[in-house]
């Protein structure tokens, strides 16, 4: 599958080009930058990252039959950076629900999906930040970068085509009808882990059951089980 690659020394965030210009811009446009000004994460955090060191790209999916996968297409990006990682022999991989990429306990690569609609959803954005030859981090949720698990520095410049080949291949693979499930299960971070839950603005103390096969996620607490949608929970590890 092509995609058409477009680079920028800086933006406010490559998400937000695609949103302002995915009228003109075919399906598989990648933008990416060298240094966002105001980069996010989930949940409006914002996503710091020192410039020229870190991978930050987007892609844009406007085809209607791709778009309609859009509760598979989040966690199957993280399964692809996850598979790139794997394949440069970083060890200890898993994939924190919804999207997030760890090493062990420290996060490597986040992943922030949005939508543009009028009247129907007109197209996606896959937002992704991969930490590449960053060392020090000003946060306190412990991040960690390829340079920090490998002992030495990347060539972005080239990484990155190996990273957008397998992304862009296996979305084309999950709108075929191919199912990553298993294969993603295999690595799911929170499976058994105890947690703080808001739950429909109710914070209750749950047990992570795991992820399901419809890539939502199934918890329990002493009276019940919940599945829940990416966006429905907010949580932090007990």
């Amino acid at each position: 599958m092509k995609y058409k690659l477009i680079q920028f020394d800086e933006l406010t965030s490559s998400n937000d080009y695609l949103k302002d210009h995915y009228k003109e811009l075919n399906d598989f446009t990648i933008c990416r930058c060298n240094h966002q000004t105001e980069g996010r994460g989930r949940n409006k955090r914002k996503w710091l990252s020192d410039e020229n060191k870190n991978l930050l790209f987007s892609v844009l999916l406007s085809d209607k039959k791709i778009i309609s996968n859009y509760k598979a297409i989040s966690i199957v990006t993280a399964y692809s950076i996850l598979k790139v990682l794997e394949n440069h022999q970083i060890d200890n991989l898993a994939i924190k629900w919804p999207n997030d990429v760890y090493v062990s306990d420290d996060k490597i690569c986040g992943i922030l999906l949005e939508g543009v609609s009028t009247n129907e959803l007109e197209c996606l954005i896959i937002g992704v930040g991969l930490n590449i030859n960053q060392i020090e981090f000003a946060s306190d949720n412990n991040p960690t970068s390829i340079s920090k698990a490998l002992g030495k520095e990347i060539d972005i410049d080239s990484f990155q085509y190996e990273v957008y080949d397998y992304l862009v291949n296996n979305i084309i693979k999950l709108t075929k009808g191919y199912d990553f499930y298993k294969e993603i299960q295999a690595y799911d971070y929170l499976k058994g882990k105890k947690a703080y839950a808001n739950i429909k603005n109710e914070v209750k103390k749950i047990t992570v059951v795991g992820i399901n096969e419809d890539y939502s996620l199934r918890v329990i607490d002493d009276k019940q089980q919940y599945d829940v949608e990416t966006g429905e929970i907010s949580f932090h590890i007990d």
